[in-house]
């Protein structure tokens, strides 16, 4: 085998192209390109590159996390950027669950909540930046009260 020859069956080896290198690598193979049924051929006017391309959320808006972490729960349209459940750190927080004592500390607690776009934390109750999501904790006992999402602070 040539060393051109060598290199293309690495190449699409390591392009997951097996399954073509038996046709490619004939004498008198033509190349197959696969036929699409009439009705899975894209219309003349779209290109099928943009087919696939999902429309944009609307601005402003990202929709809510489900408990499980997926974002298939509807967002609540009086309160876009409220969400449930989150990551930082490696880990996965709900309302409820416990932050780090970090968090807890002076250096990551948020004093200027009205530039961030956020409610005023109440009595007894602080706001912290955590995996990019601003958390309301309960100073006592550190536990989540509610959490919004960091885009909260490019609403307009």
């Amino acid at each position: 085998m040539s060393k051109s020859t060598s290199v293309l069956l690495f190449s699409a080896i390591l392009l997951g192209a097996v399954p073509l290198m038996s046709t490619a690598f004939a004498a008198d193979a033509q190349p197959v390109q696969p036929q699409a049924t009439p009705d899975q051929q894209a219309p003349a006017t779209q290109s099928p590159d943009l087919q696939a391309i999902p429309a944009p959320a609307p601005q402003g808006q990202k929709p809510a996390q489900s408990q499980d972490g997926d974002n298939t729960a509807q967002p609540d349209p009086a309160h876009p950027y409220e969400i449930t459940s989150f990551f930082a750190d490696f880990q996965h927080f709900t309302l409820g669950s416990v932050v780090p004592d970090r968090y807890r500390t002076k250096k990551y607690e948020i004093i200027d909540w009205k530039t961030r776009h956020l409610p005023a934390p109440d009595e007894g109750t602080s706001w912290t930046y955590m995996g990019g999501n601003y958390v309301l904790i309960s100073k006592e006992d550190g536990k989540i009260v509610k959490a919004e999402s960091g885009d909260i602070f490019y609403k307009q």
